[in-house]
């Protein structure tokens, strides 16, 4: 159509429209679409795509806009060795675990260009570098391109100008996020992510790759001949589970108001430090108890925060390896072995686990204030106590079967009844200052400060097995067929709460002034009998399946095996 003629979107059909109208920029620009792996029509990208392909222009200037697909490389090795030394068995092992991002991760977090190191600046001005300011500490100067030093900087240590170190870059800045980094280029035009003569490396330097190595060693040795002593020592690492991914398209828009990437491309892998002693006894043939008590570090977990004093941007919410906890209990387990086709196991656990965040957005209501806090509070899986009892009652077949006949059949045979029954102290939560709609807000006492009721929990599992082969047949077949019954009682365990009320089904909201005068209100307008209509709406609204266990389910299935 012709460039001036007004055009009637609505009178479009969907048919006479499609994206390859606009440009990537086009709808980038406006966050119309997002895409890695794909260009923005949708079409796989094909060969070897590398994060700085989305900054290549063609010959008309126009950027390629092309996103790399997420491709980390990953990669494993495990020895371990077992052996006996005077009657103690040793288990002697090593894990290494390799990891590369594979992409580009930004040099600075407190900056998307650049910054002079302060030997660089130094000299270059020929002015005196503090004797405790290393050559690579960031430089933030009085003014823009100026040459008096405000700051330096290493990481997220910030110093005077005489080089003493600050407790924070409040101490330096005041409140102010206004900071003026003296930046290796002094043009705009050439520190403008989005203009032709940007330099990738300026920015952007390869991921540094993880290498883990996690020591693992396990010993037992018998105290008499009915006990024994035990012990282990591990160290375990899990590669970045969330949060770990930065496009090139996410740092094109990093100046414009609330487009700066939260995901950290820079995030390593979390840690987890094992340590278990545990003593065994026999007390009948068929019967032992065991005692144990475990301890777990737990570091460098993913955690949200805020960075301010940046440039162009002010403050933005990031991730980063920043929670610890632990994690230390005592387990008593007795064992009771198949005895006349009965079989028993109970179990008690007491566990205490302690951290700076139960998940990687525990911190949230606090970093967005700006405050980068870490205190030591209850996970919100942490379950103060556990007991569990697992009995299963079953008939062997053949010559073993001693169960009951019928007309000389044992129709009984490879048939078993499996209960577990267990029960659990309540998990914390943080009780609110105040009753909202359907939540609280605040926090009222220390968080994670309240208790959830215990619950209680039976499943039932039934089974028999028939073999649809010969017993002496090379090839054996056989079918298990099973009925599984999960909450077997139907109970309603309470395993959520709305924080202002502490309560499942009710959050509190129509008892207090503004859910009193929101009543009186729909009275006034609507009528007296309105208002039933609307409190019985408000409390199916409070009916959050979330806040309860599932009830009661039954599985029944098949099992073939050959």
């Amino acid at each position: 159509m012709n460039l001036h003629k007004y055009v009637h979107v609505d009178n479009l059909l969907p048919s006479e429209m499609s994206l390859d109208m606009f440009s990537a920029k086009e709808l980038t620009d406006r966050s119309s679409v997002g895409y890695l792996g794909y260009d923005y029509l949708g079409n796989k990208l094909k060969g070897n795509i590398k994060f700085e392909d989305f900054f290549t222009r063609d010959q008309n200037g126009v950027r390629n806009g092309q996103v790399a697909p997420n491709a980390p490389i990953y990669a494993a090795g495990f020895l371990q060795d077992k052996f006996t030394f005077k009657d103690i068995i040793f288990r002697l092992g090593s894990r290494i675990d390799y990891y590369d991002a594979n992409t580009k991760v930004l040099k600075d977090k407190y900056s998307l260009y650049g910054i002079m190191g302060a030997k660089t600046f130094h000299d270059r001005f020929g002015s005196t570098k503090p004797g405790t300011i290393g050559d690579d500490f960031k430089v933030h100067t009085t003014s823009q391109n100026g040459t008096i030093v405000k700051a330096y900087r290493s990481g997220d240590n910030w110093y005077f100008p005489n080089g003493n170190l600050a407790n924070s870059a409040i101490s330096i800045f005041q409140e102010s996020n206004l900071v003026n980094p003296r930046y290796n280029v002094d043009a705009d035009s050439l520190r403008t992510i989005r203009g032709k003569d940007f330099k990738i490396d300026d920015s952007f330097e390869d991921y540094k790759p993880q290498v883990n190595i996690m020591p693992r060693l396990a010993f037992s040795f018998p105290i008499s001949e009915d006990a024994n002593f035990f012990a282990h020592y591990d160290v375990l690492v899990q590669r970045p589970t969330s949060n770990s991914f930065v496009s090139p398209l996410d740092y094109l828009y990093w100046d414009l108001s609330g487009r700066t990437p939260a995901n950290n491309g820079s995030l390593k892998p979390s840690k987890t430090i094992d340590y278990e002693v545990g003593f065994q006894q026999k007390i009948s043939n068929s019967s032992a108890v065991k005692i144990s008590a475990y301890y777990k570090e737990l570091r460098d977990d993913i955690q949200r925060t805020t960075i301010s004093k940046v440039a162009s941007v002010g403050t933005y919410n990031t991730y980063g390896n920043l929670d610890f906890g632990t994690v230390k209990g005592f387990n008593f387990t007795y064992d009771f072995r198949r005895t006349n086709n009965f079989e028993f196991n109970a179990a008690y656990t007491l566990q205490f686990a302690d951290g700076t965040g139960s998940d990687a957005e525990t911190q949230r209501g606090l970093t967005e204030k700006g405050i980068n806090i870490r205190n030591i509070f209850p996970f919100t899986y942490d379950e103060r106590h556990r007991i569990s009892f697992v009995g299963d009652y079953r008939y062997d077949s053949g010559k073993r079967y001693n169960g009951p006949r019928v007309m000389g059949k044992d129709i009984l045979s490879n048939t078993g009844l499996n209960i577990q029954l267990s029960t659990a102290s309540g998990r914390p939560y943080s009780p609110g200052t105040t009753i909202v709609r359907y939540d609280g807000t605040g926090y009222r006492g220390s968080i994670n400060g309240a208790r959830l009721p215990w619950n209680f929990n039976v499943d039932a599992k039934a089974d028999k097995s028939f073999n649809l082969t010969k017993a002496d047949s090379k090839h054996p077949l056989s079918l298990n067929l099973y009925c599984r019954v999960q909450n077997l009682l139907n109970t309603k365990n309470v395993i959520g709460v709305y924080r202002g009320s502490g309560g499942a089904n009710d959050d509190g909201y129509l008892s207090t002034a503004l859910g009193t005068n929101e009543q009186r209100t729909v009275t006034e307008i609507y009528g007296a009998n309105s208002l039933d209509f609307f409190v019985d709406s408000y409390n199916w609204r409070l009916l959050n399946p979330n806040n309860y266990t599932q009830p009661r389910r039954i599985i029944v299935g098949a099992i073939l095996e050959f």
